[in-house]
């Protein structure tokens, strides 16, 4: 009779566990990480245009800033979208497909003046001597966001045919 006692214990303490586990999982939420390629270009560009204590401060602010900028700019594009390409799948939908194409493009307008202020608030926090380095720091966030990072060789092919 014990080791019966036991195995009911036992099983009572594996299901409370792995409800508890189940529970955990689902009611906490990641916190949304920056992505690598984005933390490892802040920590170039802050060595790039050699940023004091104070001007990091700043520059990381401003670039947090714009981040969430151009986070709500790519949210209402993508809003403005579903119904625009939706009208492919169902051609009897009620969309204003030249209305929604003109609202992409003044929100795509509006994510290259966020971009160009920011690099311009850049700039302006920048000291005389600083200043060298800034074409350098462009370069890189052009060749980033015009996406011409190097060219990576194509994959090997498989020889074994």
């Amino acid at each position: 009779m014990r080791k019966e006692q036991l195995y009911q214990y036992t099983t009572w303490g594996l299901l409370v566990l792995n409800l508890s586990m189940i529970s955990f999982f689902f009611l906490t939420k990641p916190s949304p990480h920056p992505r690598k390629g984005d933390l490892e270009f802040t920590k170039r560009a802050i060595e790039i245009l050699k940023l004091e204590e104070s001007q990091q401060a700043v520059f990381l602010e401003s670039a947090k800033k714009h981040n969430q900028q151009m986070e709500a700019v790519n949210n209402q594009q993508r809003d403005l979208l579903k119904p625009y390409f939706q009208s492919l799948i169902d051609p009897e939908s009620p969309s204003g497909t030249d209305s929604l194409l003109r609202q992409v493009e003044l929100l795509e307008r509006k994510k290259i003046e966020l971009t160009y202020q920011h690099f311009n608030d850049v700039k302006s926090n920048l000291k005389e001597d600083q200043k060298a380095g800034f074409e350098k720091f462009m370069k890189r966030a052009l060749d980033i966001i015009l996406l011409n990072q190097q060219k990576r060789p194509p994959p090997p092919k498989d020889f074994r045919k």
